[in-house]
């Protein structure tokens, strides 16, 4: 008889879980662990999708359903790796799963054949930035604080407000490429943060109108996808102003309404602008805190490092060990949704190799 292969599939967010389903459906014994309490990742955090402006919430779920309905999906919530020992066809992993109770956690040794990591991104701290005052001025918000804010079952209730007063801003500044392209912090373009601030600016326009100003400063706007462009010049004509520069500072008046200089390189003139709210679009870091449990390397950009950054992108220089996802390199969910399946399609059939 056949012995069932399996795998652990570490993260589940979109890459983990389609990366999931997929080894099931050809059936394979998933390990899927998260060290968060919920399935979904980032996205569960994201109020509408770029750039179709559907449900984050809505478009996520069915895959959390299939997941939690598949029977040959094993999931571990609140748990974590603590140690992986073998090789190809035969890794030993090691987990702890907290306890809900005050009970000591919960340690539990799986068997896998391949092994799927789609930790994700995390968004680079944006108190290195010192000019921007975050964490320091409390309206200097992040794009992912932003996006909460305007989830209906957010802590605003959907509504986007000064966080200082929870009153309606008159102006809102949304500022692209906070730590990314930036030889001082991430080199590397983030993939996402221009279509995001362009969403923001639209989520504000569609709950205030003109009401409130808009402004977005950029080093220059990357409307990439099949509708991005689209999207951009629909926002544009939504009279959000586009400051080609980025701020020099952030400045504090006593009523809490913020001041930033920028030179726009457009007209050659250094504007003042003022503003209520200021949104900081980060720059994304890979997770990769299992480097040295799973011995992969690191390129020069802090990413796992994989076979072949053009031929080889979901494997790694360790036989058996597989990327899915935004762990590789910056990517939209579209992107991460045909990586995670390269990865899972990889594993199989590294798995037929083995016999």
């Amino acid at each position: 008889m056949t012995k069932q292969r399996s795998t652990l599939v570490v993260g589940a967010g979109i890459a983990g879980l389609q990366a999931s389903l997929d080894l099931a459906q050809n059936g394979f014994q998933v390990y899927l662990i998260e060290k968060e309490e919920a399935l979904g990742g980032t996205v569960r955090y994201l109020s509408k999708l770029f750039p179709t402006l559907k449900d984050a919430e809505e478009t996520i779920q069915p895959m959390i359903q299939r997941a939690l309905n598949t029977s040959n999906i094993k999931i571990f919530t609140n748990a974590q790796i603590q140690g992986v020992e073998g090789s190809i066809g035969d890794f030993k992993i090691k987990i702890v799963k907290d306890s809900l109770s005050k009970q000591q956690p919960i340690e539990e040794e799986i068997q896998a054949d391949v092994i799927i990591v789609a930790t994700g991104f995390h968004q680079y701290d944006a108190r290195k930035l010192g000019q921007y005052k975050y964490g320091k001025y409390r309206n200097v918000i992040t794009g992912l604080e932003y996006e909460k804010m305007c989830k209906p079952n957010g802590p605003t209730q959907g509504k986007i407000l000064r966080p200082d007063n929870g009153q309606k801003p008159r102006s809102v500044v949304y500022v692209l490429c906070v730590g990314s392209r930036d030889e001082k912090h991430l080199r590397y373009c983030c993939n996402l943060g221009c279509l995001n601030a362009i969403k923001h600016a639209h989520l504000l326009r569609e709950q205030y109108g003109k009401e409130v100003n808009a402004y977005v400063c950029y080093i220059d706007v990357r409307a990439v996808t099949k509708l991005g462009e689209q999207f951009y010049n629909r926002v544009r004509a939504e009279e959000v102003e586009f400051i080609h520069g980025q701020p020099s500072e952030v400045r504090e008046a006593p009523d809490g309404t913020l001041t930033l200089d920028v030179y726009d390189q457009a007209t050659s003139k250094l504007l003042s602008v003022t503003a209520d709210l200021v949104v900081l679009e980060m720059g994304l870091e890979p997770e990769v805190e299992l480097r040295e449990k799973l011995k992969i390397p690191l390129n020069e950009e802090g990413f796992f490092k994989e076979a072949h950054p053009h031929l080889a992108t979901s494997e790694t220089p360790v036989e058996g060990i597989f990327l899915a996802g935004a762990v590789q390199q910056p990517m939209n969910i579209a992107e991460v949704i045909v990586h995670a399946s390269a990865a899972a399609m990889k594993a199989l059939l590294s798995t037929r190799k083995q016999g």
